[in-house]
């Protein structure tokens, strides 16, 4: 009986685990940033991606605050005056910058979501 129970509670740990990689591309592909870099701000983290800079939407000054890990890995690439392309409907995180632009694809689970 003991051998039982610890096999299903394995079970359900193990199948807990699985990353559903078609729900979470739906999610990210409704995400937009479209920014010109300002200020990177100091309290970065793996969790909140959090830029001040210009929307290139409304041209005001704005800060993109946003908790999202896919983005956070690209704190080591951007500068001020970098621009961030993420369109909705999209799964490329573009950074511009004067003479080149880094496009990153999305991946989930070693696949490559488009």
């Amino acid at each position: 009986m003991n051998k039982i129970f610890f096999l299903s509670v394995i079970f359900i740990f193990l199948s807990c685990e699985k990353i559903d990689c078609e729900r979470l591309s739906k999610i990210t592909r409704e995400e937009e940033c479209l920014l010109v870099v300002k200020k990177i701000n100091d309290s970065n983290s793996v969790y909140n991606f959090d830029i001040n800079g210009q929307s290139l939407k409304t041209f005001k000054d704005t800060l993109y605050k946003e908790q999202n890990r896919w983005f956070c890995t690209y704190y080591k690439y951007l500068v001020k005056g970098d621009t961030i392309i993420k369109r909705k409907g999209e799964l490329v995180f573009n950074i511009h910058k004067k003479d080149t632009i880094l496009s990153f694809n999305w991946e989930c689970e070693g696949k490559v979501y488009k």
